[in-house]
């Protein structure tokens, strides 16, 4: 049986959506903290085990693992400080339920010391899931392609795309797309302890997505870069991102500057046989989702 944690988020549900549209509900378990949801009420009528599952309680998330052989652990959107025990939490919980197979969705050059999330919380995970002695897949994504467009309509209304990263490349890759590859790798018979950094197979510099989106969406935007050091004021004033969130996407937005993330890899193609989509179907894709 495989399990999905975190099955009220946006990426669990594309990998449980993923998974519903290849193998159907039969042997799916997901778990979340909020059972009650229209989502989770509604994958319950399709025959999916939703189980009250929460990192912060070992007790119950052994519970909610129960019966699964392959479980997929998504990191909560917690504060960093507590999420690395909330990950601890889970791999014991794995390891004392009798899964087989764990695999955790982590985040592109997790080694980087710039990243607080990758400092704090990823890579000392997979460090952890690497000494369990479980049977181990790590998933190291790019920095989600919707992040690009989450203020699309403002980009588009004054013709301005704003972010942090100067003139340096940025791997991305959409949500939906790692949804799929996730999806792939709890389904098929996953070899133990490989590392997967999946990405599109072509990067970008902020002017580039500026003039991809100049091309998409037919309207003149140029790329004004934001400092990094001012990306966590920004996100709050312009999209009431609470504070302690962040600041903690400063060290990423340095990591851009600094050109950590200026990665192509084929990983996604080895996974599922065929390429990520790449940045122009990615914005089409949202051109054709927008009110007319």
């Amino acid at each position: 049986m495989i399990f999905v944690s975190g099955a009220n988020g946006q990426f669990a549900r594309a990998v449980i959506n993923s998974i519903l549209e290849d193998a159907g509900a039969a042997g799916l378990a997901v778990g979340t903290r909020n059972v009650d949801t229209p989502f989770a009420r509604e994958l319950a009528e399709r025959g999916v085990s939703v189980r009250p599952a929460d990192y912060r309680d070992p007790g119950l998330m052994q519970r909610a693992l129960q019966g699964i052989q392959k479980a997929l652990f998504i990191p909560t959107y917690d504060p960093d400080e507590v999420r690395l025990q909330q990950n601890l939490n889970a791999i014991g919980a794995a390891q004392a339920a009798g899964v087989r197979h764990v695999v955790y969705a982590s985040f592109l050059n997790a080694e980087c010391p710039l990243v607080e999330h990758s400092r704090a919380v990823h890579f000392p995970t997979e460090q952890a899931l690497a000494a369990s002695g479980l049977h181990y897949t790590i998933l190291r994504h790019a920095l989600y392609a919707d992040l690009l467009v989450g203020d699309l309509a403002e980009t588009l209304a004054d013709g301005a795309f704003r972010r942090p990263g100067g003139k340096a490349r940025c791997a991305y890759v959409a949500r939906a797309d790692l949804g799929c590859s996730a999806a792939r790798v709890l389904l098929r018979d996953e070899p133990p302890g490989r590392t997967y950094s999946e990405t599109m197979e072509q990067n970008h510099s902020g002017e580039e997505v500026a003039a991809l989106m100049s091309e998409v969406f037919a309207r003149p935007v140029r790329y004004e870069p934001v400092a990094a050091a001012d990306w966590p004021q920004y996100m709050t004033r312009k999209w009431g991102v609470p504070p302690e969130i962040s600041r903690s996407t400063l060290g990423t937005m340095q990591a851009i500057e600094a050109g950590e993330f200026d990665i192509v890899t084929q990983d996604y193609r080895d996974i599922t046989g065929r390429p990520a989509r790449s940045l122009r179907p990615f914005l089409e894709s949202g051109r054709e989702s927008m009110p007319a």
